[in-house]
């Protein structure tokens, strides 16, 4: 049993978190970022460059839930930077965002894993039930 709850223990602490964000229209464009989906990135400092523009078009801070809105002077490609500190350092996210003539949003960068997060998650998850149900088992085996 001490096994067990050291073990869980020490899982406890594997828990880690990114910088995960998503973009989505309204009345004007906003941007959300959070570390998990309970916690959100609040007041992280968030940089917009229109085009290939070394000057930054919207120097500011997101709000205490992670939400940041921005009407873009034009269509075209809108370069974000996100950074978000942490108890273990600075995260930082960078993608574009690209506004049609109507100032939707045409397309935007979202991170592969940010899609299949859930199911990767559950997939490990199940493995590791299984890992330590054959260890218990291969135990049982020796004694």
């Amino acid at each position: 049993m001490k096994f067990f709850v050291t073990l869980a223990f020490i899982c406890s602490f594997l828990f880690s978190h990114g910088l995960f964000y998503e973009a989505k229209e309204g009345k004007a464009i906003i941007i959300n970022a959070n570390f998990t989906k309970s916690v959100p990135a609040a007041y992280a400092k968030i940089e917009i460059f229109e085009g290939d523009s070394a000057l930054a078009f919207v120097n500011s801070r997101m709000d205490s839930k992670g939400n940041f809105a921005f009407l873009p002077q034009s269509a075209g490609t809108y370069n974000v930077k996100i950074t978000a500190g942490s108890d273990h350092g600075e995260h930082i996210k960078e993608f574009k965002i690209d506004v049609a003539n109507d100032f939707e949003i045409a397309k935007f960068e979202q991170p592969v894993f940010q899609k299949y997060f859930g199911a990767l998650s559950a997939i490990g998850i199940i493995f590791g039930i299984f890992g330590v149900l054959s260890l218990i088992k291969s135990r049982k085996k020796d004694n």
